[in-house]
């Protein structure tokens, strides 16, 4: 028995879960096994999966340092994960739910962030979550120079649009400068915006620390075991997102974060090829809206959008070139 196969009870229980979704309840018993064997038994979770992501950076602080320390200028002796509800002391103020919030030995913190889909007001809402932090820092009586430093790196399995940035460009940053010369106006409030799909194909052995992490956030799920080539450094990400060594809880949850993700994008691939069809008789790209996954199809349209080569967009959405040329 492989060691991360589900038994007749955990098989059961998921079942169970998968019946409490509406729009899954028509698939048959083996079309629901079938999915959650796909969920469940992959040897590594799915790092784009919110809930994935905040357990593994939670439990592994030793990563979630050399994270951070690859993706921001300065560096970073230790760090700690703190509860992620954002409090404020204002009535009826809205409250974010963060995936990670680390803060340094010297008090500072920082926001870490998967986004699997685009929502609306991307852009507001990052920028609501680094504001939160940096207005629940003063108290009665304290001076403003006490203010430290937010960030907010966000990684996101989606582009979007950056004016003026050169083609290859990985990880975008957003401060706070004067229009027309580019003076900081302040470093309290930086955004790191870093999106997934942007990374073009290389060797393993090729890629520098930046890289390697888009490579194993956007891919963790589909590895068998550790991809040859990967650094040493990285062997403590995957010991911990083993999904056999996750508790029961936390497994659940996941399921149920994984099948809402499911029911969102990836019930109509079933029906992929007779939706492909159908477009080519009635028009391609409503045959690609009505088959493939909304996901991929938004984010090919941001990917060309950006002037992003088809070949390229083809590879990163699962589209065909013809596919991802119909689109408008």
């Amino acid at each position: 028995m492989l060691q991360n196969q589900l038994t007749p009870e955990q098989m059961a229980q998921y079942l169970a879960i998968v019946d409490e979704i509406e729009t899954l309840r028509s698939l048959t018993e083996e079309e629901k096994e079938k999915l959650v064997r796909d969920i469940m038994e992959k040897p590594f979770l799915d790092l784009l999966c919110d809930v994935a992501f905040k357990y593994v950076f939670q439990q592994d602080t030793d990563s979630l340092l050399m994270l951070l320390n690859d993706f921001l200028p300065e560096h970073i002796a230790s760090v700690s994960a703190r509860p992620t509800e954002l409090v404020s002391p204002v009535l009826d103020d809205k409250k974010p739910v963060l995936d990670v919030l680390a803060v340094t030995e010297d008090g500072r913190k920082i926001i870490i962030e998967m986004q699997q889909e685009r929502r609306k007001a991307f852009f507001p809402r990052l920028y609501y979550y680094g504001s939160k932090l940096l207005a629940g820092q003063l108290k009665k009586g304290s001076r403003y120079q006490e203010l430290l430093p937010v960030i907010v790196l966000c990684f996101t399995n989606f582009t979007t649009k950056h004016t003026g940035c050169p083609r290859g460009q990985l990880v975008y940053e957003y401060q706070h400068r004067e229009k027309v010369g580019g003076g900081l106006f302040t470093n309290l409030h930086s955004t790191y915006i870093c999106e997934l799909p942007r990374l073009a194909q290389k060797a393993i052995d090729s890629m520098n620390p930046v890289e390697t992490w888009f490579y194993i956030l956007r891919n963790c799920r589909t590895f068998a075991e550790k991809p040859a080539g990967i650094d040493s450094r990285y062997d403590h990400i995957f010991e911990v997102a083993k999904a056999n060594l996750v508790p029961d809880k936390e497994r659940t949850q996941y399921f149920r974060a994984m099948l809402s993700e499911y029911d969102k994008q990836d019930i109509g691939e079933a029906y992929f090829e007779e939706g492909f069809e159908e477009g080519m008789e009635k028009g391609i790209e409503k045959g690609i809206e009505k088959g493939a996954s909304l996901r991929n199809v938004e984010i090919a349209k941001a990917m060309k959008a950006d002037s992003i080569d088809p070949a390229i967009v083809s590879k990163y959405t699962g589209l065909s070139l013809e596919e991802v040329e119909a689109l408008r």
